[in-house]
């Protein structure tokens, strides 16, 4: 299987775990990025998994491409606060602390995206948008 990952606008073809994985790493050795992983060239025609992590804060969102519906990942409900989020185009946005959760979990879900050809991880509490 092929997809592509684009990390913080530099993309590239995956065409295996391990160079998913190699990828993954790269992004951990970055402050902040935005992370990419489609099945096509075009991340709204989906399915895709978006990673956006400024340190130790890191949240998912997964565009089905097909209906049109995009869910964003559900950390600790109680936690307050918005964190700022360094996006590739040089945009900063914030989003909800709620959404973070742990970096292995974010690295867990991109292999699984992988693995399954696009499909929403299961390990990932969704909410919708």
């Amino acid at each position: 299987m092929t997809m592509e990952l684009n990390l913080h606008g530099t993309p590239r073809v995956v065409e295996s775990v391990a160079a998913l994985e190699q990828a993954l790493r790269e992004a951990l050795t970055l402050a902040q990025c935005e992370l990419w992983l489609t099945m096509a060239e075009d991340a709204e025609q989906g399915p895709a998994l978006c990673m956006l992590r400024n340190g130790a804060n890191a949240w998912l969102m997964y565009l089905s491409g097909q209906d049109d519906l995009s869910y964003h990942s559900l950390g600790d409900e109680e936690a307050h606060g918005a964190c700022s989020y360094l996006l590739a185009n040089g945009q900063v946005d914030e989003y909800p602390e709620a959404w973070c959760i742990d970096l292995e979990q974010c690295q867990r879900a991109f292999v699984a995206f992988f693995k399954t050809g696009g499909a929403r991880p299961a390990a990932i509490a969704w909410e919708a948008d």
